[in-house]
Formats: C-alpha cells, sequence, structure tokens
C-alpha cells in the first residue's frame, strides 16, 4: 500500500512538471475600410499580461481565413491533457443562423457573407481545445460593424456552450448584445480583466464578477461581459508557486528601505 501511494505521488509530480500554461492571441484589426482600432492595442496588452503570467504566447495579427484554420490547429496540436490554456481574440465577431464565428481580417462587413465559408466557427474553436485540463476562450469581438452612417448590420455574439466542465467562453458583453466604444485606446472589457488577472489570487471563478462590475460601472451599465461555465476546480493565473517564486526573488534582491511585498 506505502508502495502505491508513492508511485501515485511520483507519476503526480511527473505530471505536474510537464504540465504548461499556454496561449494563443489573435488580433483583427483590418477590415477594408472598416478599422478595429482598439484590437492591436488590447491584443499586445493581453500577450504581455500573459507572458508576466508565466504563459507561452503564440500571437497572430490580422489572419484570413486559412491562417485562422492554420493557428488554432497548430496550437491545438501542442495540447496536452495537464496543460491550461487561454485563447484571446480580438477583433470582429458575428452570429449566423444561431452559429458565433470569428470574422477574419479582409471580410467586407458590409456585404451579405455565407459565414459558414468565409468565417472561422467559435464551436470548432472549442472543440479544438477540448483536451486541455482546463482552456478560456475569451472574445472581444462582439462589436457594432461598419463605418458611421453605414448600413452594415450588428450582429452580436448568441448565448454559447463550452464543450466540457473544463471550459468556459468569455464574451465582452452579453449574449445579443454589442461591445460599448471606448475612448482610450484600449477595450473597456479587456483593460479591466488584464487588470484583474495580473493582480488577483483568487480563481477566474471570483475574479470574473468583479470583471462585471468594473465594466458595468465605466460603461455606465451599458456594457456587460457574459461567461459562459464555471471552471470544475477553478482556474489560476497567479499560482501558488509563481507567488513562492517572485517571493524569493524579492528577498534574494533586497529592498533598500524597507517596503512590502505583493504576494
Amino acid at each position: 500500500m506505502k508502495r502505491l501511494i508513492i508511485i501515485c505521488m511520483l507519476v503526480a509530480a511527473i505530471g505536474s512538471v510537464f504540465a504548461e500554461r499556454k496561449a494563443l492571441v489573435i488580433a483583427n484589426s483590418m477590415y477594408g475600410k472598416v478599422l478595429v482600432n482598439s484590437a492591436i492595442a488590447d491584443a499586445d496588452s493581453m500577450e504581455a499580461a500573459l507572458r508576466t503570467l508565466e504563459f507561452s504566447v503564440l500571437r497572430h495579427n490580422n489572419l484570413r481565413l486559412s491562417s485562422i484554420t492554420a493557428a488554432v490547429d497548430s496550437f491545438a496540436q501542442g495540447i496536452s491533457s495537464s496543460d491550461e490554456v487561454v485563447v484571446y481574440y480580438s477583433g470582429h465577431g458575428t452570429n449566423a443562423s444561431g452559429v458565433n464565428y470569428i470574422v477574419p481580417s479582409g471580410v467586407d462587413l458590409g456585404n451579405t457573407q455565407v459565414y459558414s465559408k468565409t468565417a472561422y466557427s467559435l464551436s470548432t474553436l472549442a472543440q479544438k481545445l477540448k483536451l486541455a485540463k482546463r482552456s478560456l476562450i475569451i472574445l472581444e469581438a462582439s462589436r457594432s460593424w461598419g463605418l458611421s452612417g453605414s448600413k452594415a448590420v450588428s450582429k452580436p455574439f448568441v448565448a454559447m456552450i463550452p464543450v466540457s466542465a473544463k471550459q468556459v467562453i468569455v464574451s465582452a458583453a452579453q449574449p445579443s448584445s454589442v461591445v460599448q466604444l471606448s475612448l482610450g485606446t484600449h477595450s473597456t472589457f479587456t483593460q479591466s480583466l488584464i487588470e484583474r488577472i495580473s493582480t488577483s489570487e483568487e480563481g477566474f471563478n471570483s475574479i470574473f464578477p468583479l470583471v462585471v462590475s468594473d465594466v458595468m460601472a465605466r460603461t455606465g451599465k451599458l456594457q456587460q461581459p457574459w461567461a459562459t461555465g464555471a471552471f470544475d476546480g477553478d482556474f489560476y493565473f497567479i499560482t501558488t508557486e509563481m507567488k513562492l517564486r517572485w517571493r524569493n526573488n524579492y528577498f534574494e534582491q533586497g529592498v533598500d528601505g524597507g517596503g512590502s511585498l505583493s504576494w
């Protein structure tokens, strides 16, 4: 019995050694004459935050449909059952006949589309990530379309369903609602989310309601972020191991004149 316990402990230890934190960050900002001004800046900030939080990050800008497919497939092939993964997308998204899609760069938003042929299905993305121990899909994409005065129609996301209890899908706005325009260089939701994941020791299930409160306060209750699913066991951006390393680095470097620890 004792030997069995030791073997189980060794297996768990080996599994934790090979477990990784991986992220895919995509920003699409160019849609002909329609530009998503904050998409690149939002993705830049998210990439930087995730790298600081010790994720290995793959980053892409302005992808056509074939490139989105290739990027997701390549990312998915590197996922193991012990990995925690994040996919962040900023750009345009839509729904067609109740199916949500990422809209590739270069698509003319003002023209009628057969999105099953010209865009990337979010249900496909969710399925590609199902092997991961936990996966989080973050969508800064339910935006109003078109130039001022154009006839382009807003088609925000509808409710999304994760593939399992190991996955949560997050949108910057609730189903059938659009993201409010931000006066700054960054979107309100992405800015709030980065602030929270970069400073909180709580898991995502606890962090997200705070993000919702932040965004609603900053937009005068016009925008409410939405999450579908809740992690079984939760998803921690700042792990115990990270806090210990940061604390050790703090003491090794020393602080002149005193100070206080963040973790």
